[in-house]
């Protein structure tokens, strides 16, 4: 069956139904597809810092649907759990949710945007000729339309499918693995506190990645992600770092390990491409390579890669020349992410993080300079200095829980 549309999203993750969303509130007509029918499980940890709930207003009115509870602020852990440093908020710093919870959310609100959706719509081809691009599903589906977005994960088949790029070399991802456990609700606000913030666990084990322990409303989100380049696998260091963690006393100890899933995101990646455009087709989120090398913070990037591309494609299709326009994409989103989206650390690099990190435990100011960098992508500058300066002054209301033995060092903003 041919189906035809102004603009063809394929993906309805953060970054697809961010776009198809803005661009239907436009007029145009959208054609929404993803191969899974949603709701659907995605691995990943799912924290969304506040930014993008300041930047997109719409998605107030609909918190509820889209997360499961806020954090405040970061508590941070050395590579041996020996050490802890800690940037306390007393506004939300953001949400923690269940991915199947706040993509299905986003989904709907592109739904009522009134953009088309098209769940269990495989893709595995595009073409373009002329002024038509079209994309093939494995059910004989036919999409044809101006422009195609390829928001369809890091392992993108619109990237591959358009030339843009054939897959992810081994520097360009990190491997995760993530668990979200049930848990009792009021059994996690017993252990973490009412206003916890989440937990990181800087470089654990001397991995070029962290640790997490993410308290969600029904859940415990534990998970690591890692760039494993000396023969370690991310299975039974997963299963180490669980235990770790709870014979430090930093999880319950009823909690068991079940439901952990593996996969690979693109952090810091967008870097390595030459082009995110080609011809009529554009790639944003994952699939563009939009995740913070620092953090591996991707649904943030993700959403703004999406509203810079949809500023760019109207004037696209207005123009004269939409693939010349199209192609001021490659540029136009540094000014929004670059500082966000930070390379990957390694290399000559590392020795320089490494350095970087422990100056975390040593100083108050130290702490609240990391938590703003880690939570919201700042670089360190006066403005960062005198918030965590100012921070560091005040009251502790509020603490996570500490490793059994060791330093600890609070800044609160």
């Amino acid at each position: 069956m041919i189906h035809r549309a102004d603009i063809i999203v394929v993906g309805a993750g953060p970054a697809g139904s961010t776009a198809a969303k803005l661009l239907a509130d436009r007029g145009f007509h959208v054609a929404l597809l993803d191969r899974a029918v949603f709701p659907r499980y995605k691995t990943c940890a799912s924290w969304i810092n506040r930014l993008a709930f300041e930047r997109f207003p719409y998605l107030k009115p609909k918190l509820n649907d889209l997360i499961e509870s806020p954090f405040f602020g970061v508590a941070f852990f050395d590579s041996f759990l020996k050490r802890s440093a800690r940037y306390l908020e007393t506004r939300p710093s953001g949400y923690l949710s269940l991915r199947t919870k706040f993509d299905d959310g986003l989904r709907q609100i592109a739904v009522e945007a009134k953009a088309e959706f098209h769940g269990g719509s495989s893709v595995v081809g595009v073409e373009q000729d002329g002024a038509e691009v079209r994309a093939y599903t494995a059910g004989g589906d036919v999409f044809c339309g101006r422009v195609l977005i390829g928001a369809d994960g890091a392992s993108s088949r619109v990237a591959m499918s358009a030339g843009l790029r054939r897959g992810w070399g081994r520097s360009d991802y990190v491997i995760c693995g993530n668990a979200d456990i049930p848990y009792d609700a009021a059994g996690i606000e017993r252990f973490f506190g009412s206003r916890f913030p989440f937990q990181v666990y800087l470089q654990y084990r001397m991995l070029y990645g962290y640790g997490w322990i993410f308290p969600k409303r029904h859940h415990i989100c534990v998970g690591i992600g890692a760039m494993l380049v000396d023969n370690r696998r991310i299975r039974p260091l997963f299963a180490k770092f669980f235990f770790d963690l709870k014979e430090r006393g930093l999880l319950p100890e009823d909690l068991e390990l079940t439901g952990a899933r593996f996969d690979v995101a693109p952090v810091g990646a967008v870097y390595r491409l030459n082009a995110l455009t080609r011809g009529r087709v554009v790639l944003i989120g994952d699939a563009g390579g939009f995740v913070s090398g620092s953090t591996g913070e991707g649904i943030y990037p993700a959403m703004v890669s999406a509203e810079v591309a949809c500023n760019v494609i109207p004037q696209a299709l207005s123009s004269g020349a939409v693939e010349t326009k199209l192609a001021e994409f490659n540029q136009a989103w540094r000014p929004e992410l670059a500082s966000y989206l930070k390379h990957l650390p390694g290399g000559d690099q590392e020795t320089r993080t490494r350095n970087r990190i422990n100056w975390i435990f040593r100083s108050t100011l130290a702490a609240g300079v990391a938590g703003r960098t880690f939570l919201y992508g700042e670089q360190p500058s006066v403005k960062t200095l005198l918030r965590s300066l100012w921070g560091s002054c005040r009251f502790m209301r509020t603490s996570p829980r500490a490793p059994k033995s060791g330093t600890t060092i609070t800044a609160l903003d």
